[in-house]
């Protein structure tokens, strides 16, 4: 501080400095800039939104708009019963059946064992739970805890709202590198390193994979760390619709009221006034009785139905049909739209395998994570390790077995013909024939078939003929 700015202080103690003048406009700059509205992008100079090693240019959600989502996703999760479903209907597909991770080396499926069925991990219950959130919300983060002295590892849960910043390698914007949490009176928390191998040669854990958090993101550009939920697009139409539905539904009550109309010919005002106090409405199942100059008719009020339906139906359609669902998948029924589901299958069917590749990823590197600690900590050799292991997954789409077992036999007729009229050599069938089998759920192995084929000995058509006569 100047001698000037001193004895300014010393006359005016309230008087503020060039310092803490600049600080306190930088603050109100900053809660102008949060205070901005959803559709605002006011960020000319780059002002702290984003870390360094991105691209000037705006491919990720504002802070404001992404606690929005967050936000958004909470409430429609608790509050719409088509979104809630929507959520609950991939993760029914995607994990209809139990998840395993084995491995032909009982020391590692010990450790497998161990970390699977850990109380607090529990991975065959809370992974499908977690995935689903992981669609809603876009991103996840799960902090790890691991025992320095035997390597176990158990899995803890970030709320996503509470990410600061992700940052990412400058020289490689596809890798995550950190995870920033916030912290108190908007100050920075804690930083997690993301997970992911030691490349290290110096280091004992070289090659293994090493880290605090696993970070989990969907729906973002390749140089965007941060994910996007599956419905971002799809909050507004659903809510729409939900909120068209329920006034149809409100509406529709007054198709059952109805007012009567009663024409008295001939009177006054007064006499009217005197006829309805001595004529109320009518009882159900009553007797009425009047004269020709007194007439009665039931007035219901026309709200167009139908219009309301057909309108809902359009919306509804629209909503399946940007999730990728047959709209069959929601409330429909009728030969039709079985039809309809049928031949659109294959598109929900062929995203939720992919959906499904991807998560099958994730709990193999969680499950590697878990060995590679108990290596790291001596607890198993990494010749044990090397032996590995698969991580299986239930089936998205359940066969129709009856369809696949009728249609063999004319396959294998088939196969037979063009085997007969040399269009096909017998290898090549017993390949045709092995594919087909697979999709029955028996893998065959056609090598190993037209193999043993090759070393049988001949068949005697005599020996066959000999048994049949006996």
């Amino acid at each position: 501080m100047s001698i000037r700015e001193r004895i300014a202080k010393l006359i005016a103690p309230a008087l503020r400095g060039d310092e803490e003048v600049r600080t306190i406009v930088a603050e109100e700059i900053s809660r102008a800039k949060a205070a901005l509205p959803i559709t605002a992008s006011y960020d000319p100079h780059g002002e702290g939104y984003r870390p360094i090693a991105e691209s000037i240019m705006r491919r990720d959600l504002m802070p404001v708009e992404r606690s929005r989502m967050f936000e958004i996703a909470y409430y429609m999760y608790d509050a719409s019963a088509m979104f809630r479903r929507l959520a609950i209907l991939d993760r029914s597909f995607l994990f209809a059946g139990k998840i395993t991770a084995a491995s032909p080396e009982p020391a590692v499926q010990e450790i497998i064992d161990r970390f699977w069925n850990d109380p607090e991990n529990a991975i065959a219950l809370k992974y499908p739970e977690k995935a689903m959130w992981l669609s809603i919300l876009g991103e996840q983060c799960w902090p790890v805890t691991v025992n320095p002295m035997n390597g176990h590892v158990r899995l803890r849960y970030e709320d996503p709202s509470l990410i600061r910043e992700v940052y990412v390698n400058p020289e490689n914007v596809e890798q995550a590198w950190q995870v920033e949490m916030m912290g108190l009176d908007g100050r920075s928390g804690r930083k997690y390193a993301i997970i992911r191998p030691d490349y290290n040669i110096r280091s004992k854990s070289f090659g293994r994979l090493v880290g605090d958090c696993f970070f989990l993101a969907l729906n973002h550009p390749p140089n965007v760390p941060r994910g996007k939920s599956d419905f971002l697009t799809l909050f507004d139409w659903i809510d729409s619709l939900e909120r068209y539905g329920y006034n149809y539904l409100e509406r529709a009550e007054f198709l059952l009221n109805f007012v009567w109309d009663v024409t008295l010919k001939g009177m006054d005002e007064n006499q009217i006034r005197e006829w309805l106090r001595n004529n109320p409405p009518p009882e159900p199942g009553s007797i009425r009785a009047h004269n020709e100059q007194v007439e009665w008719d039931a007035v219901a009020p026309d709200i167009k139905a139908a219009d309301f339906k057909g309108g809902f139906d359009l919306g509804k359609s629209f909503v399946m049909g940007a999730a990728g669902r047959p709209a069959s998948w929601f409330g429909e029924g009728g030969k039709a739209y079985q039809t309809e589901a049928d031949q659109f299958g294959q598109v929900p069917v062929a995203d939720l395998e992919q959906r499904q590749e991807y998560h099958r990823y994730q709990i193999e590197q969680i499950v590697r994570f878990a060995i590679d600690q108990a290596v790291i900590a001596g607890r198993l050799s990494p010749e044990k390790a090397a032996a590995g292991f698969t991580v299986n997954m239930p089936e998205v789409s359940k066969k129709d077995l009856t369809k696949l077992v009728n249609g063999i036999p004319q396959f294998v007729t088939a196969l037979t013909i063009a085997e007969n009229q040399r269009w096909v050599r017998r290898e090549t069938a017993t390949r045709s024939f092995a594919y087909v089998s697979s999709y029955l759920g028996y893998e065959i192995d056609a090598d190993a078939e037209i193999a043993a084929a090759a070393a049988a000995p001949p068949v005697n058509e005599m020996d066959y003929a000999d048994k049949d006569d006996e």
